[in-house]
Protein backbone atom coordinates (compact mmCIF):
# COMPACT_ATOMS: atom_id res chain seq x y z
CA UNK A 1 0.00 0.00 0.00
CA UNK A 2 1.51 3.42 -1.25
CA UNK A 3 1.59 6.13 1.65
CA UNK A 4 -0.62 8.62 2.24
CA UNK A 5 0.04 12.15 1.27
CA UNK A 6 0.23 14.62 4.34
CA UNK A 7 -2.48 17.67 3.44
CA UNK A 8 -2.47 20.57 5.24
CA UNK A 9 -5.67 22.94 5.72
CA UNK A 10 -5.12 26.67 5.95
CA UNK A 11 -7.67 29.57 6.34
CA UNK A 12 -7.39 31.93 3.92
CA UNK A 13 -9.27 35.54 3.62
CA UNK A 14 -10.08 36.30 0.55
CA UNK A 15 -10.40 39.93 -1.78
CA UNK A 16 -8.02 42.18 0.72
CA UNK A 17 -7.08 45.56 -0.50
CA UNK A 18 -4.01 47.37 0.90
CA UNK A 19 -2.51 50.82 -0.05
CA UNK A 20 -0.92 49.52 -3.24
CA UNK A 21 -4.84 49.79 -4.24
CA UNK A 22 -6.46 53.48 -4.93
CA UNK A 23 -9.17 53.37 -1.82
CA UNK A 24 -7.82 51.56 0.68
CA UNK A 25 -4.73 52.25 2.95
CA UNK A 26 -3.48 49.78 4.77
CA UNK A 27 -0.04 48.50 4.48
CA UNK A 28 0.66 44.72 3.77
CA UNK A 29 2.22 44.11 7.13
CA UNK A 30 -0.30 45.96 9.11
CA UNK A 31 -2.81 43.39 7.12
CA UNK A 32 -0.75 40.07 8.15
CA UNK A 33 -0.54 41.14 11.45
CA UNK A 34 -4.04 41.72 11.65
CA UNK A 35 -5.68 38.76 10.37
CA UNK A 36 -2.95 36.62 12.39
CA UNK A 37 -3.97 38.01 14.89
CA UNK A 38 -7.59 36.50 13.73
CA UNK A 39 -6.30 33.05 13.07
CA UNK A 40 -5.85 33.58 9.32
CA UNK A 41 -2.76 32.30 7.71
CA UNK A 42 -3.22 33.11 4.12
CA UNK A 43 -4.24 36.35 2.42
CA UNK A 44 -5.37 36.20 -1.11
CA UNK A 45 -4.54 39.79 -2.40
CA UNK A 46 -6.98 41.53 -4.58
CA UNK A 47 -5.48 45.25 -6.03
CA UNK A 48 -7.51 47.09 -8.08
CA UNK A 49 -5.81 46.75 -11.51
CA UNK A 50 -6.48 50.50 -12.71
CA UNK A 51 -3.53 52.16 -10.96
CA UNK A 52 -1.09 49.30 -11.99
CA UNK A 53 1.72 49.03 -14.84
CA UNK A 54 3.80 45.81 -15.79
CA UNK A 55 6.77 47.36 -13.67
CA UNK A 56 4.38 48.12 -10.03
CA UNK A 57 2.69 44.16 -10.75
CA UNK A 58 6.51 42.72 -10.15
CA UNK A 59 7.05 45.27 -7.06
CA UNK A 60 3.89 44.19 -5.86
CA UNK A 61 4.47 40.62 -6.21
CA UNK A 62 8.09 41.42 -4.65
CA UNK A 63 6.26 43.57 -1.44
CA UNK A 64 3.60 40.47 -0.97
CA UNK A 65 6.59 37.82 -0.60
CA UNK A 66 9.01 40.40 1.55
CA UNK A 67 5.69 40.39 3.72
CA UNK A 68 5.36 36.66 4.14
CA UNK A 69 6.65 36.18 7.49
CA UNK A 70 5.56 34.97 11.27
CA UNK A 71 3.27 32.14 9.93
CA UNK A 72 1.15 34.49 7.25
CA UNK A 73 1.14 33.90 3.76
CA UNK A 74 0.54 36.85 1.30
CA UNK A 75 -0.45 35.93 -1.99
CA UNK A 76 -0.55 38.56 -5.00
CA UNK A 77 -3.08 38.62 -7.11
CA UNK A 78 -5.27 41.78 -9.16
CA UNK A 79 -8.99 42.83 -9.55
CA UNK A 80 -9.60 43.09 -13.01
CA UNK A 81 -12.58 45.31 -14.22
CA UNK A 82 -14.04 46.47 -17.54
CA UNK A 83 -14.50 49.58 -18.87
CA UNK A 84 -17.80 51.17 -17.04
CA UNK A 85 -16.52 49.27 -13.67
CA UNK A 86 -19.39 46.56 -13.40
CA UNK A 87 -18.05 43.14 -14.41
CA UNK A 88 -14.86 42.46 -11.38
CA UNK A 89 -12.71 39.51 -11.69
CA UNK A 90 -10.15 38.70 -9.31
CA UNK A 91 -7.13 36.78 -10.74
CA UNK A 92 -4.01 35.02 -8.61
CA UNK A 93 -1.48 32.76 -9.99
CA UNK A 94 1.24 33.72 -12.27
CA UNK A 95 -0.71 35.46 -14.87
CA UNK A 96 1.15 38.67 -16.62
CA UNK A 97 -0.05 41.83 -15.90
CA UNK A 98 -3.07 42.31 -18.61
CA UNK A 99 -3.40 46.64 -18.19
CA UNK A 100 -5.69 48.70 -16.48
CA UNK A 101 -8.96 47.90 -17.32
CA UNK A 102 -8.95 45.03 -20.15
CA UNK A 103 -11.67 42.94 -21.97
CA UNK A 104 -13.10 40.66 -19.23
CA UNK A 105 -13.61 38.09 -22.10
CA UNK A 106 -9.56 38.52 -22.32
CA UNK A 107 -8.75 38.81 -18.86
CA UNK A 108 -10.47 34.67 -18.54
CA UNK A 109 -9.16 33.77 -21.42
CA UNK A 110 -5.54 34.58 -20.86
CA UNK A 111 -6.07 33.33 -16.98
CA UNK A 112 -7.20 30.38 -18.68
CA UNK A 113 -4.03 29.77 -20.71
CA UNK A 114 -1.83 30.73 -17.46
CA UNK A 115 -3.11 27.75 -15.50
CA UNK A 116 -4.11 30.95 -12.73
CA UNK A 117 -7.12 31.80 -10.98
CA UNK A 118 -10.74 33.66 -11.69
CA UNK A 119 -13.48 34.71 -9.31
CA UNK A 120 -16.41 36.23 -10.24
CA UNK A 121 -16.86 38.81 -7.47
CA UNK A 122 -19.66 40.68 -5.89
CA UNK A 123 -22.35 39.33 -9.63
CA UNK A 124 -25.09 41.32 -7.40
CA UNK A 125 -23.23 44.63 -7.51
CA UNK A 126 -24.91 46.75 -10.12
CA UNK A 127 -26.26 43.89 -11.42
CA UNK A 128 -23.08 42.71 -13.11
CA UNK A 129 -24.41 38.86 -13.55
CA UNK A 130 -26.72 40.55 -16.08
CA UNK A 131 -23.97 41.07 -18.35
CA UNK A 132 -21.66 38.25 -17.42
CA UNK A 133 -21.43 35.90 -20.18
CA UNK A 134 -22.79 32.39 -19.49
CA UNK A 135 -19.96 30.90 -21.86
CA UNK A 136 -17.09 32.23 -19.93
CA UNK A 137 -17.90 30.16 -16.72
CA UNK A 138 -15.28 27.08 -18.13
CA UNK A 139 -12.79 29.78 -17.58
CA UNK A 140 -14.00 30.56 -13.63
CA UNK A 141 -12.64 29.13 -10.94
CA UNK A 142 -15.43 30.14 -8.48
CA UNK A 143 -18.33 32.94 -8.16
CA UNK A 144 -18.38 35.18 -4.84
CA UNK A 145 -21.81 34.26 -2.92
CA UNK A 146 -21.09 36.24 0.08
CA UNK A 147 -19.14 39.66 -0.17
CA UNK A 148 -18.77 41.39 2.87
CA UNK A 149 -18.67 44.75 1.60
CA UNK A 150 -21.38 44.58 -0.90
CA UNK A 151 -23.70 41.49 1.36
CA UNK A 152 -23.22 42.50 4.67
CA UNK A 153 -23.78 39.67 7.43
CA UNK A 154 -25.35 37.42 5.20
CA UNK A 155 -24.86 34.92 2.02
CA UNK A 156 -26.68 36.35 -1.27
CA UNK A 157 -28.78 33.80 -2.01
CA UNK A 158 -29.42 35.04 -5.35
CA UNK A 159 -25.57 34.86 -6.08
CA UNK A 160 -25.85 31.24 -4.62
CA UNK A 161 -28.27 30.11 -7.31
CA UNK A 162 -26.55 31.66 -10.11
CA UNK A 163 -22.94 30.01 -8.79
CA UNK A 164 -25.22 26.61 -9.16
CA UNK A 165 -26.62 27.58 -12.59
CA UNK A 166 -23.07 27.63 -13.23
CA UNK A 167 -21.87 24.59 -12.02
CA UNK A 168 -19.13 26.79 -10.04
CA UNK A 169 -18.19 26.17 -6.87
CA UNK A 170 -19.15 28.97 -3.96
CA UNK A 171 -16.34 31.52 -2.74
CA UNK A 172 -16.47 34.33 0.75
CA UNK A 173 -14.66 37.42 0.44
CA UNK A 174 -14.42 40.14 2.77
CA UNK A 175 -13.25 42.96 -0.26
CA UNK A 176 -11.75 44.26 2.67
CA UNK A 177 -10.78 48.16 2.28
CA UNK A 178 -10.40 49.06 6.17
CA UNK A 179 -11.81 47.79 9.43
CA UNK A 180 -15.47 47.58 8.94
CA UNK A 181 -15.11 44.60 6.86
CA UNK A 182 -12.99 42.30 9.08
CA UNK A 183 -15.88 39.31 9.64
CA UNK A 184 -15.61 35.71 9.96
CA UNK A 185 -16.00 34.97 6.63
CA UNK A 186 -12.60 32.33 5.43
CA UNK A 187 -11.84 29.74 2.53
CA UNK A 188 -10.35 26.75 4.07
CA UNK A 189 -7.84 25.50 1.54
CA UNK A 190 -6.43 22.27 1.52
CA UNK A 191 -2.74 21.68 0.97
CA UNK A 192 -0.73 18.84 -0.38
CA UNK A 193 2.51 20.75 1.02
CA UNK A 194 3.53 23.33 3.20
CA UNK A 195 1.59 26.41 2.58
CA UNK A 196 3.67 28.55 -0.79
CA UNK A 197 2.24 31.03 -3.13
CA UNK A 198 2.74 28.15 -5.28
CA UNK A 199 1.32 24.98 -3.21
CA UNK A 200 -1.86 27.44 -2.58
CA UNK A 201 -2.45 28.81 -5.85
CA UNK A 202 -2.46 25.28 -6.90
CA UNK A 203 -4.99 24.10 -4.61
CA UNK A 204 -7.42 26.67 -5.24
CA UNK A 205 -7.35 25.47 -9.34
CA UNK A 206 -7.90 21.90 -8.04
CA UNK A 207 -10.67 23.14 -6.28
CA UNK A 208 -9.51 21.99 -2.92
CA UNK A 209 -11.34 24.71 -1.01
CA UNK A 210 -14.41 25.34 1.41
CA UNK A 211 -16.45 28.44 1.84
CA UNK A 212 -16.77 28.87 5.87
CA UNK A 213 -18.33 31.93 7.68
CA UNK A 214 -18.09 31.28 11.52
CA UNK A 215 -16.38 28.20 11.16
CA UNK A 216 -18.82 25.89 9.49
CA UNK A 217 -20.20 25.84 6.35
CA UNK A 218 -20.99 29.48 4.73
CA UNK A 219 -23.64 27.32 2.67
CA UNK A 220 -25.43 25.77 5.66
CA UNK A 221 -25.74 29.62 6.93
CA UNK A 222 -27.86 30.05 3.35
CA UNK A 223 -30.85 28.40 3.85
CA UNK A 224 -32.59 27.33 7.07
CA UNK A 225 -32.58 28.72 10.58
CA UNK A 226 -29.04 30.41 10.48
CA UNK A 227 -29.92 31.54 7.36
CA UNK A 228 -33.25 33.14 8.19
CA UNK A 229 -31.81 34.88 11.65
CA UNK A 230 -28.63 36.24 9.17
CA UNK A 231 -30.73 37.20 6.80
CA UNK A 232 -33.03 39.58 9.56
CA UNK A 233 -29.30 40.32 10.91
CA UNK A 234 -28.36 42.27 7.60
CA UNK A 235 -31.88 44.02 7.14
CA UNK A 236 -31.46 45.30 10.78
CA UNK A 237 -27.95 46.37 10.05
CA UNK A 238 -28.91 47.67 6.45
CA UNK A 239 -32.26 49.72 8.21
CA UNK A 240 -29.74 51.35 11.23
CA UNK A 241 -27.23 52.54 8.85
CA UNK A 242 -29.48 53.74 6.37
CA UNK A 243 -30.94 55.79 9.25
CA UNK A 244 -27.27 56.86 10.84
CA UNK A 245 -26.85 58.59 7.27
CA UNK A 246 -30.21 60.02 7.42
CA UNK A 247 -29.41 61.81 10.74
CA UNK A 248 -25.93 62.79 10.11
CA UNK A 249 -27.08 64.54 6.88
CA UNK A 250 -29.58 66.14 8.82
CA UNK A 251 -27.21 67.57 11.08
CA UNK A 252 -24.95 69.23 8.19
Amino acid sequence: MSPVSPVTKVRAVAHIHSEWSDDASWPLDRLAAAFRRRGRSVLLMCEHSRTFTEAKWKEYVEACAAASRDGVLVVPGLEYNDADNVVHIPVWGDVPFLSQTPDIAGVLAHTREADGIAVFAHPWRRAAWRRFDPAWAKDLTAVEIWNRKYDGWAPNREALAYAERLGLPPFVALDFHGARQFFPLAMEVTLADAPTRSSVEEALRAGHFEALAFSRSALRLASGVGGVALAAAESARALAARAMRGALALRR
